[in-house]
């Protein structure tokens, strides 16, 4: 018996009442993506693996999928 493995995604989208350059420093600066999710080692550079630290013992592994400044973040 085979069983099929569903991939999904999640994708948010908000409108913030911000300068993008300011939003931007809050999602790929490590000290500061630490102060509103996890501890952190993100890099803002295609490619890199990361891992989000919780304060709890977890971690997830991840990986910096596109980066367009001021625009766009995507990382799994």
């Amino acid at each position: 018996m085979t069983t099929a493995t569903q991939t999904r995604s999640v994708i948010v989208e908000r409108e913030i009442a911000h300068p993008p350059e300011r939003l931007w420093r809050a999602l790929t600066q490590p000290h500061l993506i630490a102060e509103w999710l996890m501890k952190n080692d993100f890099a803002p550079v295609v490619g890199h693996r990361f891992n989000l630290r919780g304060e709890w013992g977890g971690v997830l592994d991840c990986e910096v999928l596109d980066i367009e400044p001021n625009r766009m973040l995507s990382y799994s």
